[in-house]
């Protein structure tokens, strides 16, 4: 049955309040199939430009390249009026797509490439600051392992003046923090990211985008508080969606370098699922590789008969698999999609940061997550 106009913006309102997730993303689909049966121009632009969003943040990324393609191919060629209320999204929509296709590498680099040269040419033309534009361009250089190029661009986006394009007074300085912990400079990380907590940030992805990325700078600097409340009050922010799987790794691999293999197995048994539908591969190979070094110290600490449960997928059946068996598995997934993507990008960088993923070492003596709680493995069972 057809719907009327009326009622499929009734529904297109619902759906930009309902939260992220496969709700969203089914309202917005509706709204999308039947605006396009009415004929309403302004409704299909609509629909689309917040399906983009809901895909990114509902952790199926891959359909944002379809709906952003057809918003910006649309504005290109029918301009209305209606287009104009929509063109600071649509500048801002060129950072998801950047983020996202750096994260299949199935995607040419070159289309990588391409989008940002438009999306520069679009910000100089309206007027804008090229702050985002040196942002993302590091992230590129970074992801493929130009350190040379990724100190340069990172200079540049410093450097640039923050305009209303730029990412949001949490992400930047979390983003910028990552590149000084990147480079080895935890102190200098901290000092750029630490006071931005003190303020408010209303971004829908901190503060446990920050709070996440100081985990490791601040183990590595002592303070070892510090990363305990972060690993806490990020994860729980974390843990219900699907879209910050590759978070949800950083806080596996914490786990491993802190000495806490328990909680770690927790967290990998609550998340296993996830790589069924994981958000891209990239997301896929983080979880994995940190699951792996898990599994791995506690399988090297005399508690390979432990299993975990994975509920059945496909032709899979459900089982409880050891976790040493896990561990080889999931190490084979992580290091077979880096090599992928340094196939796409012509150098060995991701396998190497895998690589240092799956030896994730303990950092200082195990680090206690709550008072209660002193042990780090249980102990192994007598033959």
């Amino acid at each position: 049955m057809t719907r009327s106009v009326e009622d499929l913006w009734r529904l297109y309102y619902q759906a930009i309040a309902m939260p992220y997730g496969p709700g969203q993303i089914a309202a917005v689909e509706q709204v999308i199939r039947h605006a396009d049966v009415v004929g309403d121009p302004h409704l299909a632009f609509a629909a689309r430009m917040l399906g983009t969003q809901a895909y990114v943040y509902g952790g199926e990324p891959a359909k944002s390249f379809v709906t952003f393609s057809w918003c910006l191919a649309d504005f290109d060629r029918n301009p209305g009026p209606y287009h104009q209320r929509y063109v600071h999204s649509l500048l801002w929509h060129f950072k998801y797509m950047v983020t996202a296709l750096l994260k299949f590498p199935e995607v040419p680099l070159d289309r990588t490439y391409a989008v940002l040269d438009d999306m520069e040419r679009r910000y100089r033309d309206g007027g804008h600051s090229l702050h985002a534009v040196y942002s993302y361009r590091y992230r590129v250089a970074r992801h493929v392992g130009a350190r040379d190029e990724a100190e340069e661009w990172y200079r540049r986006w410093v450097a640039a003046p923050r305009d209303d394009l730029s990412d949001c007074a949490g992400c930047d300085p979390s983003a910028r923090a990552s590149h000084l912990a990147w480079m080895g400079r935890d102190e200098e990380a901290v000092a750029v990211a630490e006071p931005v907590l003190d303020g408010t940030l209303g971004c829908v992805e901190q503060p446990q985008g920050i709070l996440t990325t100081l985990l490791m700078p601040y183990l590595r600097t002592g303070r070892r508080e510090a990363a305990r409340d972060a690993h806490r009050r990020a994860y729980r922010r974390h843990r219900a969606n699907l879209a910050d799987m590759s978070d949800v790794a950083n806080h596996i691999a914490f786990c491993a370098a802190t000495g806490n293999e328990a909680r770690g197995l927790e967290i990998i048994e609550r998340h296993l699922d996830w790589l069924d539908k994981a958000p891209s591969p990239a997301a896929a190979m983080d979880f994995a590789a940190a699951a792996a070094a898990v599994l791995r110290r506690l399988t090297e600490a005399g508690h390979g008969d432990l299993t975990v449960h994975r509920r059945a997928h496909g032709e899979r059946a459900a089982a409880d698999v050891p976790i040493g068996v896990l561990a080889d598995e999931l190490a084979a997934l992580a290091t077979d999609i880096a090599a992928r993507f340094d196939a796409r990008n012509g150098t060995a960088a991701q396998s190497e940061r895998i690589g240092e993923l799956l030896s994730t070492e303990l950092i200082g003596e195990h680090l206690p997550l709550s008072a209660t709680t002193r042990w780090r493995v249980p102990a192994p069972r007598q033959a």
